[in-house]
């Protein structure tokens, strides 16, 4: 009868066996196995580079069955050279779930792009107006989304990095631009930076900003690993938190080693976002399957 019993509590545990952190620290583990998708939300509109009014849209992915009333946000920007690519990359969805999760709210933008050879700075200034408008949205909306708004992140590769960096350091009102969801703030609380640049605007890094974590190729052609150097030295001279890993040897949008990165990008916003919570949490059915074997095994130990 004991071996009954015992092998009724193993097939109650099979689920766990291959789960990956079926249970842990909400943003730290992976605590959720479902994500909700939702897709083509406009979050703005604007004129495009031939004068066309186009809205602007994105994908909004939540964990399944999350019932806490306020979520930390990823907000996430393709690259493409300011010419293409699109929120429904393999990466990025892959990204967006990855965290979602982990008990975030991503979302993956689109924003304007130009036309293939005639890409201007004015590129990366609409990129970044879209962005801002990006982050303004959820604060306008942070209550149907259930957003803290305290703990909102940018995070890009290469064309969608430069945009994310320019976002979140171009602070001043001139910047802001026009896209949608005027009168919130577009202020972030952490910046991610997959092989992009600030240029010009490097010092544009003021005391007080937001922490930025950098990834970036040491043999990068498309942004030279200079611009990592740059950003990193910079904030290191105004008192900005910047954690720049290098990836040695590797030229631009090495995606290949995203299981090299990606834990520098989850530690990074848990440690300097999120504030290293101690939320422990653990999916409703898997407490209840725990549960009940604890309760079998209680019933052998008594008989």
């Amino acid at each position: 009868m004991k071996k009954l019993v015992v092998i009724c509590i193993a097939l109650i545990l099979i689920p766990f066996a291959d789960a990956k952190n079926p249970f842990g620290i909400r943003y730290k583990h992976q605590i959720f196995f479902k994500v909700d998708v939702t897709k083509d939300i406009v979050y703005g509109e604007n004129y495009d580079s031939e004068g066309n009014l186009v809205q602007l849209k994105m994908d909004v992915y939540e964990p399944h069955g999350d019932k806490a009333s306020k979520r930390a946000l990823i907000i996430f920007i393709h690259g493409g050279g300011f010419t293409g690519g699109d929120k429904a990359t393999k990466q990025w969805v892959f990204l967006c779930k990855t965290f979602a999760k982990r008990g975030y709210v991503t979302a993956s933008i689109n924003y304007r792009l130009q036309k293939p050879g005639n890409v201007t700075g004015k590129a990366i200034t609409q990129a970044m107006h879209d962005a801002k408008a990006a982050v303004r949205y959820f604060r306008r909306y942070a209550e149907q989304w259930r957003i803290d708004t305290s703990k909102i992140a940018l995070v890009g590769g290469s064309a969608g990095a430069i945009t994310a960096l320019h976002a979140t350091y171009l602070t001043e009102p001139e910047y802001e631009g026009n896209s949608g969801n005027e009168g919130y703030s577009s202020n972030v609380s952490a910046c991610i930076d997959l092989w992009g640049g600030l240029y010009d605007n490097v010092s544009k890094i003021d005391a007080g900003e937001a922490p930025v974590c950098i990834i970036h190729g040491t043999e990068d052609k498309g942004v030279p690993y200079s611009e990592a150097l740059n950003i990193s030295k910079r904030c290191k001279e105004v008192g900005v938190y910047c954690e720049l890993h290098p990836l040695e040897g590797e030229g631009h949008a090495p995606w290949d080693r995203i299981n090299d990165f990606l834990p520098w990008m989850v530690n990074f916003l848990y440690n300097k976002m999120i504030g290293e919570s101690k939320t422990f949490f653990i999916e409703l059915p898997e407490l209840i399957l725990i549960l009940i074997a604890l309760c079998i095994l209680k019933e052998i130990l008594w008989t």
